[in-house]
């Protein structure tokens, strides 16, 4: 037996009770009533649970809806997969912001700016026949197998910049997370010197003293968050004025080592490198998992 229960401030339904027995033949799902002014409560049984949450899809037809959340799917297929997944937690219920009342931010100032180094690579594959005894309709012909690799170091500073290394033979995947390994430690290495700042110029100089707002988040400079000099910590050139949070966020972000990693490096030296690959989901990440 499932409870309902009408809140007239929201005009919406919640669960005020869910069964742990969702598995049993017969559910009853009650709705639970309550008289303006009085302590008064009456329970009435829901005969269609579609009809009564039919202002939550736009869907005309008949839904099928979790009682869990009380959001209605089209088919049964769909929460069959959906309902064991959400009757894991307790009922819940989506409460949108009333208008004027929330202000949506950004804050992820750092997300704007070119990271200093990236890998873009790509896997190369030959698809040698397979042997497929299974008893079905579909039949595997082939799988591919990758051959060799190409991974390219691309960062603005010339000094770093290096070929394309470019692997054909045999264990690729090994000598892919190899070099991968090894081009993160180099460029850790490269991000951790942390060059200090060269000395301004006359037009810096100027830049700075005049600059109201932080460069970055448009905010103006307060006592709280005050005013800094933004510099690049590899190449050391000042590049503008900014606010003390955003200063502190532009800085090369290191890699978070979890529970139970168990790499002899140093956490300190780690940094975030990202590594791209062209139609990486549809094709190369399946083979780096």
């Amino acid at each position: 037996m499932n409870v309902l229960y009408f809140e007239r401030d929201s005009k919406d339904f919640t669960v005020e009770y869910k069964s742990p027995h969702l598995a049993r033949k017969h559910q009853i799902n009650l709705l639970l009533l309550d008289e303006p002014d009085t302590s008064k409560r009456h329970y009435v049984r829901i005969t269609n649970m579609s009809k009564l949450v039919a202002h939550r899809t736009k869907h005309h037809g008949a839904t099928h809806v979790c009682i869990s959340c009380l959001h209605p799917f089209r088919t049964k297929a769909t929460l069959d997969n959906h309902a064991p997944y959400c009757s894991r937690y307790d009922p819940q219920q989506i409460q949108y912001p009333t208008e004027g009342d929330a202000t949506l931010q950004f804050h992820s100032r750092d997300k704007q700016h070119p990271v200093p180094f990236l890998l873009v690579s790509d896997f190369e594959t030959f698809t040698p026949p397979t042997q497929d005894d299974r008893e079905c309709n579909t039949k595997i012909v082939n799988n591919h197998e990758v051959s060799g690799f190409c991974v390219y170091r691309v960062t603005e500073y010339a000094q770093y910049q290096t070929p394309p290394f470019v692997y054909s033979g045999p264990d690729p995947m090994t000598k892919f997370y190899d070099h991968i390994i090894s081009e993160s430690q180099v460029i850790s290495d490269i991000l951790s010197k942390q060059v200090d700042m060269l000395p301004l110029t006359k037009e810096q100089k100027e830049d700075f003293r005049s600059a109201t707002n932080c460069q970055c988040c448009e905010e103006a400079f307060t006592a709280t968050n005050p005013k800094v000099r933004h510099h690049d910590h590899i190449s050391g050139q000042y590049l503008f004025a900014a606010c003390n949070n955003c200063n502190l966020q532009l800085k090369p972000k290191k890699f978070t080592k979890k529970a139970g990693d168990k790499r002899q490096r140093d956490q300190t030296s780690d940094f975030f490198l990202p590594v791209l690959f062209h139609n990486g989901s549809g094709f190369d990440y399946h083979f780096v998992i």
